[in-house]
């Protein structure tokens, strides 16, 4: 498989023990085993993947054992013998990791999760199951920016001010991941450790797919993280 078709995260968080990646729109996920095939292509085991029935929910779940979870939008573990994955299409991909303490997480961070909380809620789970908030390394991986995310003023005021611009009308362009950004800071997390993708994923159709640009019909990229 070319390497185009997928990015290899783990040098992010400066561990041999942390592997990570992202599938890229040649990448065609398309099948049940893909995201299996992705950590293989990383070094992690195919049959240890946790599947979670993403809802735009702020349900986190601390897992053990490979299989599918029921409505949940973030995980967290501490075990070798699972890795955690979602699937995305604009919204961000939030890795987690604290490579001293082995401890990950894995959010899918929607506009509805990130208003809800998800992050500080996973970031706080975290640390409670021995994590350390100037150990954790966050990566936002592609998604969705400022310049193509318009939304209506039932979402805009759920935001701060200072993460909108005007747009056409009443209507405004969030930037989710300073919105993001800044849960993390309060969150604790120390600015050095908390890294970003500047790509958008609808202005780069050739190298990722996207909800607001294809609809219903968009494919979906895949973030896989595991300890090993």
């Amino acid at each position: 498989m070319p390497i185009e078709s997928y990015m290899d995260l783990s040098d992010l968080f400066r561990s041999d023990k942390i592997r990570a990646a992202f599938s890229l729109r040649l990448f065609n996920n398309k099948n049940p085993g893909d995201r299996g095939r992705l950590s293989t292509l990383v070094g992690l085991d195919s049959n240890h993947v946790v599947k979670p029935k993403q809802v735009h929910s702020a349900e986190i779940k601390f897992v053990d054992i490979p299989g599918e979870i029921q409505a949940t939008d973030a995980l967290i573990s501490k075990s070798n013998s699972v890795v955690l994955s979602i699937q995305v299409a604009d919204c961000i991909p939030l890795f987690l990791a604290d490579p001293l303490n082995g401890i990950i997480g894995l959010v899918h961070a929607g506009w509805r999760g990130v208003e809800k909380r998800i992050i500080p809620d996973t970031v706080n789970k975290m640390v409670r199951k021995g994590g350390s908030r100037d150990g954790i390394i966050a990566f936002m991986g592609p998604s969705i920016r400022q310049c193509c995310f318009e939304i209506g003023p039932d979402v805009s005021k759920k935001f701060p001010i200072d993460c909108l611009i005007n747009g056409n009308g009443d209507r405004s362009f969030l930037d989710l991941q300073r919105v993001a950004t800044n849960q993390l800071i309060h969150s604790q997390i120390l600015a050095k450790n908390i890294l970003s993708s500047e790509e958008c994923t609808k202005c780069n159709p050739d190298k990722y797919f996207s909800y607001r640009r294809s609809g219903e019909k968009a494919g979906r990229m895949i973030s896989v993280i595991g300890l090993t």
